[in-house]
């Protein structure tokens, strides 16, 4: 028997039911996808909803679209990793004390977008089983380049999200902007999908930009800000005009040093001489 339950804000929980011989045993696991950004940690809930010591116990996390599909193995009080993916190798955990108190969610980390999937969790003494949906999302890339007449383009980008996510570009006031030309493109044989868009601005010093990414059902978003500071651009302009300027301060210099270098040797030469008179 399923059903829903609310959990924390913005969290939903849904509760798989086993109708056993002396109990109800109750896996509790997040009903919607979890998204994360490449590179992080992450932990994949899955809990029994009553306390019970699990460490002696068979604990089993699979991927069944994987071979081999075990991403861990616990038997015996002891973490069995030698059918283990080795997609998986050094990046998986379960918590000790953890599964004393019937938490068996497993912990991922340095996340890859390979790790997109669904995972089952798998208690096989209870015969009661679970499964955590997983979505990585690269992170979302800011660039400046420019169009044909050389005006400003901000260009952004990211993959891996699903459902269908949502591009909004903000100022500095944090005031959606309007004007970008955005592609949402959906992965060949896959769920995910990728956004872009482009953003014609105005060049000016102080200038910031934010392109956010987001779910509107499940609230997870990413942003990356940029700021256009024009000081490079201002700087070349100027120099592209003073460069005549700046060789005749460097020639000068050196029309000075050979000058003083005379003025000291005929002071040396004079001194000499006068010396010489006045011995005789």
């Amino acid at each position: 028997v399923l059903h829903a339950q609310a959990g924390p804000p913005g969290l939903f929980f849904h509760y798989a039911y086993l109708l056993g011989r002396a109990a109800v045993l109750t896996l509790v696991v997040p009903s919607q996808p979890l998204v994360v950004p490449v590179g992080s940690e992450v932990t994949l809930l899955c809990q029994l909803e009553s306390v019970k010591d699990l460490r002696d116990l068979v604990v089993d996390w699979a991927r069944h679209d994987l071979k081999p599909r075990y991403i861990h193995i616990r038997r015996d009080g002891w973490d069995h990793l030698i059918s283990q993916n080795s997609l998986y190798l050094g990046r998986t955990r379960l918590s000790e004390r953890g599964l004393a108190y019937g938490d068996l969610s497993l912990t991922l980390s340095r996340v890859r977008l390979s790790d997109a999937g669904t995972y089952h969790c798998f208690i096989p003494q209870m015969d009661t089983r679970a499964e955590v949906t997983l979505h990585v999302v690269s992170p979302v890339s800011v660039s400046l380049t420019k169009d044909h007449s050389g005006s400003p383009v901000l260009r952004c980008e990211s993959r891996g999200w699903f459902p269908e996510p949502e591009l909004v570009w903000l100022d500095s006031e944090g005031t959606v902007l309007t004007g970008a030309r955005t592609e949402t493109q959906r992965g060949v044989n896959e769920e995910t999908f990728s956004v872009s868009s482009r953003l014609s601005v105005e060049q000016s010093p102080g200038n910031s930009f934010t392109c956010r990414v987001r779910h509107q059902e499940t609230r997870q978003s990413r942003e990356n800000q940029i700021r256009i500071t024009g000081e490079k651009r201002h700087f070349l302009e100027a120099c592209s005009s003073c460069s005549v300027a700046w060789t005749l301060f460097v020639l000068g210099l050196i029309l000075a040093a050979v000058a003083g270098a005379f003025v000291l040797w005929k002071y040396k030469t004079q001194s000499k001489y006068l010396l010489f008179i006045i011995t005789l």
